[in-house]
């Protein structure tokens, strides 16, 4: 009977030993799904902000050269109609007016 004893007393200390592991396990187990849990937020965070980023910089491209070919048709109206710095006047043409050597120099008597 002492033997039976001893065994039973065994085992339950065995029984015990592996329930505290196993509730040891469990806690590390929560601990670590929460932690995976806070990553995977932080990630999916990351991505979605990423995303975001490249979307306002395909925006910011498609906008730039929008403005690209409205500057481009604006400035060819601009030249076609002769409008603002591209007036051709008096201002603009050279070569008329006081010649070469003519205003300066010997006066004629």
């Amino acid at each position: 009977m002492e033997k039976y004893d001893k065994d039973i007393d065994a085992k339950q200390h065995e029984l015990t030993m592996l329930k505290t592991a196993k509730a040891n396990d469990l806690a590390r187990l929560q601990e670590l799904a929460k932690q995976y849990r806070e990553c995977e937020q932080v990630v999916m965070e990351d991505r979605v902000e990423k995303e975001n980023e490249r979307k306002r910089r395909g925006q910011e491209e498609l906008e730039y050269k929008s403005c690209t070919k409205i500057q481009a048709w604006w400035r060819g109206i601009m030249v076609r109609k002769c409008l603002g710095p591209y007036k051709t006047g008096k201002k603009g043409k050279k070569g008329k007016g006081k010649g070469k050597g003519k205003g300066k120099g010997k006066k004629k008597k």
